[in-house]
């Protein structure tokens, strides 16, 4: 039997997505691999560039850049970011993030279309500044379902990056995006290095003590017990990412969390069933989230703008409803009440 048979280019939407869409509880999580389509670096790309800017100011050299070029992009942007900081040097990271213009950018245009089209609210560990605003113009080929809830073409977006302002309230707030990880608006943001991980994900003991609680923590536990969440752009080398947002938030939740309830698309080669299989298990059994696997045969990683664009059609973004406004205001003031 070939298992790789059952992985379709266009896979079939779960009725648990589904009817979160319906309803208004679905909340698009987007990592850099959807970035990565709309020209933004990977991490190695991302790291290496700061480095560059650092040799091309003269602060750094090829020769050094030569020896540390088998560490990890994590400690390569540590070793940039401290050497900023001791020569009061500056890293254009927006222009590392933004090599062109998005607007001249068709795939990455067309890409985000569909999640906009897709959803209102979203999440990213991203610093790029795709989901601040839907750019004007429709772009050929893309032909989402239009959906009233969506931003108007060039419509704002209400755009939340710093952890002290990681509120509950605001997955009831249509057109929002959370950077989770910071953003390239405000470089002090920006979680880059190992120690800013460790930091950003601290246990949350959630004292009552509004001055030392984690609200990272809080708001992640609050969206995956209340909502469903669809990772995308998350692959293997995203990994890591995944585990510090789930799994570090993961001690707060509820017993049984380890019941798949949110999902995550992601694309293999026909030759890699066993690995679908293996992954499938450990995201099922370990993060609590059903696998949504695509075939990238025929167009790799692009495939992804496919699997959107059809995605987009067929469940199209519902705003928060009335209804739902009301129960998450309970809910929080169920859990303010629990509290110490």
């Amino acid at each position: 039997m070939n298992m790789a048979a059952d992985i379709a280019p266009i896979p079939t939407i779960p009725a648990g997505l589904r009817e979160a869409a319906l309803v208004g509880k679905l909340i698009p999580f987007i990592g850099a691999g959807a970035s990565r389509l709309a020209g933004c670096p990977g991490w190695a790309q991302f790291a290496d560039g700061a480095l560059r800017q650092l040799i091309d100011k003269g602060k750094f050299t090829h020769s050094q850049l030569d020896q540390i070029k088998h560490l990890s992009p994590r400690v390569k942007l540590s070793i940039a970011t401290t050497l900023a900081e001791d020569t009061a040097t500056v890293i254009d990271f927006d222009a590392l993030l933004h090599p062109a213009p998005r607007a001249k950018h068709l795939k990455g245009r067309r890409l985000y279309d569909s999640l906009f089209s897709l959803g209102n609210i979203f999440v990213t560990t991203n610093y790029d500044r795709w989901l601040d605003e839907r750019i004007a113009e429709t772009v050929p080929g893309a032909v989402p379902a239009p959906s009233p809830s969506t931003p108007s073409a060039a419509a704002a977006m209400q755009i939340i990056y710093k952890v002290n302002d990681f509120l509950p309230a605001l997955l009831t707030q249509s057109h929002t995006v959370v950077h989770l990880h910071g953003s390239v608006v405000d470089r002090t943001s920006m979680i880059l290095t190992t120690r800013d991980y460790i930091e950003r994900y601290a246990n949350d003991h959630r004292t009552g003590d509004a001055s030392g609680e984690n609200r990272a923590l809080t708001f992640l536990e609050h969206l995956f017990r209340h909502y469903i969440v669809l990772f995308i752009g998350y692959g293997l080398e995203e990994l890591e990412i995944l585990e510090y947002v789930i799994l570090k938030a993961k001690p707060q939740a509820k017993a049984g969390a380890n019941e798949a309830r949110h999902f995550l698309l992601q694309g293999f080669f026909s030759h890699e069933a066993t690995l679908w299989r293996h992954m499938e298990t450990y995201y099922s059994r370990e993060c609590g989230i059903q696998l949504i696997p695509f075939l990238r045969d025929r167009k790799d990683h692009e495939q992804l703008l496919d699997v959107l664009e059809s995605f987009a059609q067929r469940i199209p973004a519902s705003g928060p409803l009335m209804l739902r406004q009301e129960q998450v205001l309970e809910d929080l003031a169920r859990e303010m009440e629990l509290l110490p």
